[in-house]
């Protein structure tokens, strides 16, 4: 099964090795994630110019954007790829997308069904086609589908589907466990001066017990093996999305070439949101904001909501290159921070909800739209390649169940959307009432309330 599974989903075996290599020679670590590593950058807070606050409905960026959206010149993206391991039970097999949310009209909707419910009734209220395409991973794909056609798309005719691509995780190295692991050690023992002592007390500290017990254990169980590829009892867990820059890189490697057609359909404009977070609806002002200032520079919109207690997330930033005496913007992930930077110092996170152009995703891979229609899939591979050499990969480790046994931890290399603004000038917006993550089951009842009020008048099921 597993040469098959890797053949569909266009695992590129080169690739993979190159990235092994690194990580077993130390240069690819939890280390080289930070934005600093081996350089001299700095990161300062952004610049009030960097963000600007959500258009009102009655602005000229959301006439413009009525006007693009009746044009049928606005595409959705939704993506669709994660495992959902949080929100799985024993025995189920979902993707992320199609578990219920919330009861409407006398039964559960999930997640893709009222993004869609969305996107169906915005075209009706501006008068224009939205179509819209869900990236799956090779653990959503097939049972996406099967959803869609069992539902008759939810009633959208104007609906596709894309898929990305597939990585082999790797045996992590000892340095990498004792980081992973000495972070939330730390943490605990934070906490442990803290609290008092009495029941919660003894719980932090069995905690910390606990997971230095099986610090140690992974250490020996894992010894001499970092780098190496899981073995074949682990079965599809052998094997990870590379993460969701996957977004952008598989419109055009994707067989359909799902880039060809949006430009087919007349598509300019691009919203690209997670498929669990409802906030992200449909709002002309978006891709009306970015028509406006892309004569400015702008050349992507990153949703961003100021950030509640003890939230964590990527945030927009300066990063500043004394060597060179440059400084530019861009998105930074969570983990990519400087160690000695305050992440307090910034407000906002960012949500994950983009806009972007599609003409500047051509330009990003250097093709228009004849090469794209004419190029080989060896031709299209090597464009990717040049983009992607300009990106950084980033080493996150996972913790994969094991029945009667510790879990084991692993490591996956992976590429992020948020680095389109390493390429692409980003301009803030910041947002309210447009960000609903739903992690895991327990949110739900916290969510929903809002989501209600959110989402009335907003779907049409």
């Amino acid at each position: 099964m597993a040469p098959n599974l890797l053949e569909k989903y266009g695992f590129n075996q080169a690739e993979f090795q190159s990235l092994q290599a690194a990580y077993r020679a130390g240069e690819l670590s939890l280390r080289s994630n930070l934005i600093n590593y081996n350089n001299s950058w700095q990161v300062r807070p952004p610049l009030p110019s960097d963000s600007v606050d959500f258009p009102s409905p009655d602005s000229p960026e959301a006439a413009r954007g009525r006007e693009i959206i009746a044009a049928g010149k606005l595409g959705l993206i939704f993506m669709n790829g994660g495992a959902a391991t949080r929100f799985q039970k024993p025995g189920e097999n979902l993707p992320k997308g199609a578990f219920p949310i919330m009861e409407l009209e006398g039964r559960e909707r999930s997640f893709m069904e009222l993004k869609i419910a969305n996107s169906r009734a915005a075209a009706a209220e501006y008068g224009g086609a939205i179509p819209a395409w869900i990236l799956n991973s090779y653990f959503t794909e097939d049972r996406t589908r099967e959803i869609l056609e069992e539902n008759g798309g939810y009633g959208k005719e104007d609906l596709y589907t894309y898929c990305q691509g597939i990585m082999k995780r790797v045996i992590p190295s000892e340095a990498d466990l004792l980081l992973h692991c000495g972070k939330a050690i730390g943490k605990l023992e934070k906490k442990l001066d803290r609290t008092v002592p009495g029941p919660e007390f003894e719980q932090v500290r069995e905690e910390k017990k606990q997971l230095e017990t099986s610090l140690a254990s992974w250490i020996r169980e894992l010894a001499g093996r970092a780098g190496d590829e899981l073995g074949e009892e682990a079965g599809r867990d052998r094997y990870n999305p590379p993460g969701h820059l996957d977004t952008t890189l598989w419109l055009i490697l994707d067989r359909s070439r799902p880039l060809l057609k949006m430009l087919e359909l007349g598509v300019e404009y691009l919203m690209i949101s997670n498929i669990d977070n409802l906030g992200a609806l449909v709002d002309p002002a978006l891709p009306g904001l970015l028509s406006l200032r892309r004569g400015e520079g702008a050349g992507i919109l990153c949703e961003v909501s100021v950030k509640p207690p003890g939230q964590k997330g990527g945030a927009l930033a300066r990063v500043y290159d004394p060597e060179q005496d440059r400084e530019w913007c861009q998105l930074i992930e969570e983990f990519a921070f400087p160690l000695d930077f305050d992440q307090d110092r910034i407000p906002e996170f960012n949500n994950a909800a983009y806009t972007v152009a599609v003409s500047d995703l051509l330009a990003i891979f250097e093709l228009d739209r004849a090469s794209l229609a004419g190029a080989s899939r060896e031709e299209l591979a090597a464009r990717v390649k040049a983009v992607t050499d300009r990106l950084p990969v980033y080493v996150a480790i996972k913790e994969l169940k094991r029945p009667d046994r510790p879990p084991l931890p692993v490591v996956q290399f992976e590429r992020l959307q948020g680095d389109l603004t390493r390429l692409l000038q980003p301009l803030a917006v910041k947002t309210e009432g447009r960000f609903f993550p739903v992690k895991k089951r327990e949110d739900i009842p916290v969510v929903v309330p809002r989501l209600e009020k959110v989402l009335a008048g907003r779907i049409r099921l």
